[in-house]
């Protein structure tokens, strides 16, 4: 078999349109802002990732590869989840004979600390609002000892307006060169009490 399959494209079906056999760019996603980004999420959880599974599965007879991804949740700043395990589910993956990529689906490294901003319930395509947008992580690796907040491509997030502009690819040399300029980025606190603080006025409004 080779190891290299590409779908058809299903008329009217997003799952499939979105896939294409060429990665998505940055600007192939709307990009919420953050108000926009914490309103779509059902639930906003700090956790580490504990396992990565791609895994056989198929739509309308093709073959494809699906993702679950568990974590760990360490924090639940929106929602109803509880501290402990969580599998979350996205489109893509490879197993023996079988590759899919999905170009502006964000990538879950094990052992890493994130944020993720999770759509409700039964989204199986991409789980974090916004795609790239919807995850964050958790970089602790200051000589100062603070934790902070990374984007999806490990650049700082050194502003909240960022949230809003296009994921353009990183490559480690980039967040290296951004480390040693002094861009230190927003703090894990700071990140928290704005998420909280946007989630608050809703709160009031119920």
């Amino acid at each position: 078999m080779n190891r290299f399959r590409f779908l058809r494209l299903y008329s009217g079906l997003f799952t499939v349109i979105m896939l294409a056999a060429v990665p998505l760019t940055g600007t192939s996603i709307r990009p919420p802002d953050f108000a926009q980004l914490v309103a779509q999420s059902g639930n906003i959880v700090r956790a580490r990732i504990d396992q990565v599974r791609p895994y056989a599965d198929s739509y309308q007879g093709e073959a494809l590869v699906r993702t679950e991804v568990t974590l760990n949740v360490l924090e639940t700043l929106a929602g109803e989840v509880q501290p402990g395990g969580l599998k979350i589910h996205l489109l893509g993956g490879e197993i023996p004979g079988l590759r899919l990529e999905v170009g502006a689906m964000p990538t879950f490294e094990l052992g890493k600390e994130v944020i993720l901003f999770l759509h409700p319930a039964g989204r199986f395509v991409c789980p974090t609002v916004g795609w790239g947008h919807g995850k964050y992580q958790v970089d602790r690796s200051g000589a100062d000892g603070v934790a902070r907040v990374r984007r999806s491509n490990g650049l700082a997030l050194e502003h909240l307006e960022q949230i809003s502009h296009p994921i353009d690819s990183a490559p480690e040399a980039a967040a290296l060169s951004q480390r040693a300029a002094g861009v230190p980025g927003m703090t894990l606190d700071q990140f928290r009490l704005s998420v909280r603080r946007q989630i608050e006025p809703s709160r009031q409004i119920r």
